[in-house]
């Protein structure tokens, strides 16, 4: 039997990193992102409506940038205040994770994202809401899809295609969002990186 590669031995520890939160996950998104966008700007702070626009390229910074945004905007749509109150943050956002492909290909730069930890009163208008808030973003395309996980572990393995392969990087752990009261679930007491 042979011995795995350096490509697949990555592959095989993101898969291992994200597999824990599998069982919380419920949407599968792919969302597909301009290469150039027009960003528009408030002239003045309190004063008219004038508009500064102009045209930005997507570069590294914007797309983490982006992805930021979006969660920012998904967590609101969610939780509303309740993300914001010091005793509810631990449970109150949504477990996105992020790969990023087609940054080293010849495809458009796409994300996968896996969502989780939903309120159950919110789960029906989900894709509305998902939508939504990619309309708001400044890099936003409009070929999205937006799907309910029946495998959540197929879904990951998936977002993970391309690690070790075409991108090491495509899973950006910098910008998935795990709430802490999921971290502390998966994690033992000993592994467990909160005191």
């Amino acid at each position: 039997m042979e011995g795995k590669t350096r490509g697949q031995t990555l592959q095989q520890a993101y898969r291992e990193c994200v597999a824990p939160y599998a069982e919380h996950l419920q949407i599968a998104v792919t969302f597909t992102l301009k290469q150039r966008a027009k960003i528009r700007v408030r002239r003045f702070e309190n004063y008219g409506d004038d508009y500064y626009e102009y045209w930005h390229a997507l570069t590294e910074e914007t797309l983490n940038s982006t992805i930021r945004y979006f969660t920012a905007l998904l967590t609101d749509a969610l939780y509303g205040n309740a993300s914001k109150h010091k005793n509810k943050r631990a449970w109150a956002r949504p477990l996105v994770i992020v790969a990023v492909e087609g940054r080293n290909t010849a495809k458009r730069t796409h994300l996968h994202l896996a969502i989780g930890n939903i309120p159950a009163e919110k789960l029906g208008a989900i894709e509305d809401l998902i939508l939504a808030a990619w309309r708001r973003c400044d890099f936003g395309y409009k070929k999205n899809e937006v799907k309910p996980l029946s495998n959540s572990y197929g879904w990951l393995t998936y977002m993970t295609k391309q690690v070790g392969y075409t991108d090491n990087d495509a899973v950006d752990i910098v910008s998935s969002s795990i709430p802490s009261v999921l971290v502390k679930s998966v994690c033992t007491e000993g592994r467990s990186l909160s005191a």
